[in-house]
């Protein structure tokens, strides 16, 4: 589907019914026959779209000399489901066509943020309409990294509660969220340090300060991913020594036990063969001393275990 936008005289965005010169074409999983709809009234390349659409698309920036259109391609941040009480996130693709008439954005799935631009915005000034998608897609990283950070410390206060699998599960989809955040970033930044140079887009002097900014909020969120990617990798390091360590220490402990739970089984079952033994069979005192040698041999063996710090 795709719906049309055009800014009015103060700058608010209304809703018309027809495409129209300067109007704002927002276009989520449209159909093979709203695309052609679409690319006959635009008249730009039909892989605009396509590449637009496709979920492994990278961010880039292309100029069709023929219809005198550009495509940007950025990534976004959306939030996906997860079977705990958390949310992660990956990113998609989404394509900012300019042409001499319109600007059409396209995404595979809707994205609300794209309605909450700011008042004053007016669709005619194509560029500056692009540089502000730019400008609140950079600001969604930095909000959704935001929230990340807020799970990853309630993730960390509950793990030194308890070590439970639940919430290394969550740290795990917090990194991979990151990791989705950290490549993305650094494509759309290398596509924003691209547009500063390119002539296929019209930019005055207050759309390249306003693509500075973008910029800066760009670098600004790659940073602060990279922070953020660093401490989940340190944690999840940490406790898998943590968790290493408690293994380490039930299987010593296991150890002990059998050690000691085994020595008076040798010596009673030595003592229980039909053999001759220095011990007699009729003496009242046998099992006494039967305990005695196992209770030294015991002794000894922990006397030995404690010079070598192995109940340490």
């Amino acid at each position: 589907m795709y719906t049309i936008y055009k800014s009015n005289e103060t700058g608010v965005l209304e809703e018309i019914q027809q495409i129209e010169k300067n109007c704002w074409i927002q276009c989520i999983a449209p159909t093979k026959k709203e695309i052609n709809e679409l690319l006959e009234s635009c008249q730009i390349p039909d892989y605009f779209i396509e590449d637009a659409l496709d979920l492994e698309e990278s961010a880039r920036v292309e100029h069709d000399a023929d219809s005198n259109a550009t495509l940007v391609i950025q990534d976004l941040p959306v939030t996906v489901p997860t079977e705990s009480d958390m949310f992660a996130f990956k990113t998609i693709p989404i394509g900012i066509i300019l042409t001499n008439d319109v600007i059409l954005t396209v995404c595979h799935q809707a994205v609300p943020s794209l309605n909450n631009l700011e008042k004053g915005i007016h669709t005619s000034m194509k560029s500056r309409f692009a540089l502000q998608l730019l400008l609140m897609i950079a600001s969604m990283y930095v909000d959704h990294l935001k929230s990340l950070n807020k799970q990853r410390i309630r993730i960390e206060k509950n793990l030194k509660d308890a070590l439970t699998n639940k919430e290394l599960f969550k740290l795990m989809e917090i990194e991979k969220s990151l990791i989705y955040f950290l490549t993305s970033l650094k494509a759309n930044d290398v596509v924003l340090k691209r547009l500063l140079r390119t002539q296929s887009i019209k930019m005055y002097e207050e759309d390249k300060e306003l693509l500075e900014d973008v910029l800066i909020e760009s670098q600004q969120a790659i940073e602060t991913t990279e922070l953020y990617t660093n401490i989940v990798e340190s944690m999840s390091s940490t406790y898998s020594s943590l968790i290493s360590n408690e293994m380490n220490s039930v299987m010593k402990t296991l150890t002990l036990f059998t050690i000691f739970l085994t020595l008076p089984t040798l010596v009673f079952s030595f003592f229980g063969m039909n053999v001759i033994l220095p011990i007699s069979d009729r003496s009242p005192i046998g099992w006494i001393i039967t305990l005695g040698i196992s209770l030294l041999l015991c002794i000894v063996v922990a006397v030995f275990l404690w010079r070598k710090r192995i109940f340490k």
